[in-house]
């Protein structure tokens, strides 16, 4: 059981998930992106419905358009090791919820401890971005000093992670673009978890396969930061290990997932 006090070593839940300690704090954080099947559970279990309005981009488009997809069903094959995509971030926050009851409910989670998104700064701290100056992630993001996950310069080097190299060009319109230099993954949308090398802490796919979402207003709108850059990746700034996207909270799209951390608070 989870209980009282921190601990230093891996964390596996009901379903399957592993979470490592994030850098210097006291959460843990889940080593990939939730998958399909974890998010396939929680509609089973609950009937939650996350459907509707859900953007995605097909041959003939000039923009991302809503046409009826959903987080099971988003245009592309996936496999149930997939991060699943399409959800918005209420979405995600009723999942943590449903995860919170059920595994207290098992007894392997007390009180105070629960699921939840990760704040920007946890996300920070587990992509090797532990001191950022700033108090909102707008202005930690303008302070940064442009480094990537891979290191100093661009673009990425091979099979470092599921980005938009020339395999993404398949039923994309001819304005796509795609990671220069010839950039190319086994990949042209989601890749399952854990199919690119960890960083140095064990987590996983921050950087590519996903947006994912955080629970931080980006500065003092309503937008709120997503973070790590996707499968339509495909420029510097969008994979810089400080960048940050602005997204309304109820943005559902396909290049849209996000992770979770166990906390106290």
């Amino acid at each position: 059981m989870f209980g009282r006090a921190v601990v230093s070593r891996s964390f596996r839940n009901s379903l399957g998930l592993v979470f490592r300690p994030v850098p210097g704090l006291t959460s843990q954080m889940a080593i990939w992106p939730t998958r399909v099947r974890d998010f396939a559970a929680f509609v089973a279990a609950t009937g939650y419905r996350a459907e509707g309005g859900m953007l995605t981009l097909g041959p003939e488009d000039h923009d991302w358009l809503p046409k009826g997809r959903t987080w099971n069903e988003p245009g592309f094959r996936q496999t149930d090791a997939d991060p699943v995509v399409g959800v918005n971030l209420a979405d995600a926050a009723g999942f943590c919820r449903w995860l919170t009851r059920k595994e207290r409910a098992e007894r392997r989670i007390r009180p105070p401890w629960r699921y939840r998104v990760p704040t920007d700064r946890e996300w920070s701290a587990a992509v090797g971005l532990p001191r950022e100056k700033g108090w909102t992630p707008e202005e930690r993001l303008a302070g940064s000093d442009g480094r990537y996950p891979w290191g100093p310069v661009w673009p990425p080097p091979p099979g470092f992670g599921n980005y938009a190299g020339a395999e993404s060009r398949a039923g994309m319109p001819s304005w796509w673009g795609v990671v220069p230099g010839g950039y190319r993954d086994p990949y042209p949308r989601t890749s399952p978890v854990g199919s690119f090398l960890p960083n140095a802490f064990g987590f996983f796919d921050l950087s590519g396969n996903v947006w994912e979402w955080c629970s931080d207003a980006y500065s003092r709108g309503l937008a709120r930061v997503t973070r790590g850059g996707s499968w339509g990746s495909d420029r510097p700034a969008y994979l810089r290990s400080a960048q940050r996207s602005p997204q309304l909270p109820g943005t559902r799209n396909d290049e849209l997932g996000f992770r979770i951390v166990l906390a106290r608070r």
